[in-house]
């Protein structure tokens, strides 16, 4: 871990800064409630997922524009990547069209996402938005070689803000695996990496990535998880507050 640390510029001082809170809601009542109780613990980012809304529609999405201030990421995973929303893929890239359509801050969409619907980068771009694109497997972690050449084919899905990469730990070790990436963040700058693993033993990962380079980690509001392993906002302040 000491190498990883020397080859970054991050300050542990500044950690608590990089934290954003996970929320969702099952309506849009619900989410915006949600939301202005995450601005109360002043995270840098906040984010939206967006498929635990139940039988979302195209208004509902046009709505949310109204509340963005500058730190949302908004998301709509995918069933095979932990989302929670049961519906088609013809209709949630419905929905993601729109999302776009919002101009959101921040815009969180899968690399498969991405890989079946390149036209959607141009749009991302044309809205403003920053865009992360993401890589979730909660069943399985590839070798490290294969995880790095993963890094280095999204890298060239430019313009991004960020490639995010989660893993579900499997062994204490898998930790040292994924932060391992960030090698490779002179390689890909400007593109910024968020790279940790879920689940209980994935913990030391998602306090240690801030401080290896990712722009952000994942917290989430009391009791309101949105994946395995997450920690809540005030458990992860208090880290960062020792760390």
């Amino acid at each position: 871990m000491a190498d990883l640390k020397s080859r970054t510029s991050f300050g542990v001082r500044s950690a608590g800064s990089k934290i954003c809170v996970s929320i969702y809601g099952r309506t849009l009542t619900e989410l915006g409630s949600k939301l202005r109780l995450a601005r109360k613990f002043r995270p840098s980012f906040i984010e939206l997922r967006l498929d635990y809304l139940h039988e979302p529609d195209l208004d509902d999405i046009s709505r949310i524009a109204k509340v963005l201030v500058g730190s949302e990421i908004l998301t709509f995973r995918s069933k095979g990547e932990g989302g929670a929303a049961r519906i088609s893929e013809q209709k949630r890239l419905e929905i993601i069209h729109a999302i776009v359509s919002c101009k959101p801050p921040y815009l969180d969409l899968e690399v498969a996402t991405l890989d079946s619907h390149p036209d959607l980068i141009e749009r991302v771009e044309a809205s403003g938005s920053k865009l992360i694109a993401s890589s979730h497997d909660f069943s399985s972690l590839e070798g490290l070689d294969d995880l790095k050449n993963l890094v280095r084919r999204v890298s060239k899905l430019t313009p991004l803000y960020a490639i995010k990469i989660v893993r579900r730990a499997r062994i204490f070790d898998d930790n040292q695996r994924i932060l391992s990436l960030y090698w490779l963040a002179s390689e890909i700058a400007p593109i910024k990496l968020i790279a940790f693993c879920a689940g209980p033993l994935g913990v030391l990962s998602r306090v240690a990535c801030v401080e290896n380079g990712s722009p952000l980690t994942f917290t989430s509001l009391p009791n309101e998880k949105t994946a395995p392993g997450q920690l809540e906002v005030q458990t992860m302040q208090t880290l960062f507050s020792y760390w």
